[in-house]
C-alpha cells in the first residue's frame, strides 16, 4: 500500500491537513521576503535569495520561462487558478526544454482546465505529443513550478493587495523539499488527462447515476445493482468508473466521501 492510499484510508481529510502542514510551513518560511527584511551586509557577495519575491505579470512571465530553460533534467507543475503571466498557447520556454530532453509531469486544476473549451483537447494533445506527463485534479492548492527539485515558482490563487499579481522563487531546501513532497502526493492520487476529459464531456450527474450512487453507498453489489438498474453487471462497472472520473477519485470508498462532501444525493 502507499502513502497516498494510506492516508486516504483514514480520509480525505488526512490527507489534506498533511498538505496544509506542508504549506504552513512555506508561508512561515515567505515571511522572510516581506518588506522590512534586512539586507545582505554591504560587500557580501551577491548569491541569489532563498526566496525573491516577483511582482507583475511581465516579471512573472520572464522569470517563468528562464526558470524552464535552466532546467536540465526534469519540471514539475500545478496548474492552478487563472492564467496570469504565460498563456500555455505561449509558453515557448516549455518547448525549448522538452526539446532539449526535459521531462514535464503536470497536473491540471479540473476547473482551471476549463474542460468545455473547444481548444482544451488540441492544446493537451500536443503537449502531450511533445512528451508532457500530464493528469487532472481537484481543487490543488497553489500554482508551482519546480524546476529540478532545485528551484521553484510559487504563484498564490489571489493577487497582493494593490491588485498586483505576485511570485515567489524559491531555492530554501526545507521549502524546495515540501514543496516536491506535495507535487508528488497531489501526482499519485491525480486522474490521467483523457478519463477527466470523458468525464467532462458526459456532463453532471443524472438521476440514474444518483440511484446507481445511493446503492452503491448502501452496500450492494455490482450484480444486484444490475439487477435493481435492469442493466449488466459489465454496464454497472462503465458507469462506476464514470463516477470516480467525474469525483477525481480513484476507489469507491473515496468516490463516498467526495459525495457525502460535494451533497451529491
Amino acid at each position: 500500500m502507499t502513502d497516498v492510499q494510506s492516508w486516504y484510508r483514514q480520509g480525505p481529510d488526512a490527507f489534506e491537513g498533511l498538505v496544509l502542514q506542508r504549506l504552513d510551513e512555506i508561508r512561515r518560511a515567505l515571511r522572510v521576503a516581506e518588506p522590512g527584511a534586512v539586507p545582505a551586509p554591504e560587500g557580501a557577495a551577491a548569491e541569489p535569495p532563498d526566496v525573491e519575491v516577483v511582482a507583475g505579470a511581465r516579471a512573472i512571465a520572464e522569470r517563468y520561462v528562464a526558470l524552464q530553460r535552466s532546467a536540465r533534467r526534469e519540471i514539475l507543475a500545478l496548474a492552478a487558478g487563472p492564467v496570469v503571466a504565460v498563456p500555455a498557447a505561449d509558453n515557448s520556454g516549455q518547448r525549448e526544454a522538452m526539446r532539449a530532453g526535459v521531462r514535464y509531469r503536470v497536473v491540471y486544476d479540473r476547473d482551471a482546465l476549463a474542460l468545455t473549451d473547444s481548444d482544451t483537447p488540441p492544446l493537451l494533445e500536443h503537449w502531450a505529443s511533445l512528451g508532457e506527463e500530464m493528469r487532472v485534479a481537484f481543487g490543488l492548492p497553489l500554482k508551482l513550478v519546480l524546476v529540478d527539485r532545485a528551484r521553484a515558482l510559487v504563484v498564490p490563487l489571489t493577487d497582493g493587495a494593490d491588485g498586483e499579481p505576485r511570485a515567489t522563487v524559491l531555492r530554501s531546501r526545507p521549502l524546495l523539499d515540501a514543496l516536491g513532497w506535495i507535487f508528488d502526493r497531489v501526482w499519485d492520487s491525480a486522474l490521467p488527462v483523457p478519463v477527466a476529459i470523458a468525464a467532462a464531456v458526459d456532463g453532471p450527474l443524472t438521476p440514474a447515476d444518483r440511484r446507481l450512487l445511493t446503492l452503491l453507498l448502501n452496500g450492494y453489489t455490482d450484480q444486484a445493482i444490475g439487477a435493481q438498474l435492469g442493466v449488466s453487471e459489465r454496464t454497472v462497472q462503465r458507469r462506476v468508473r464514470r463516477l470516480l472520473a467525474l469525483a477525481g477519485v480513484r476507489s469507491r470508498l473515496q468516490l463516498g466521501w467526495h459525495a457525502a462532501r460535494h451533497h451529491w444525493l
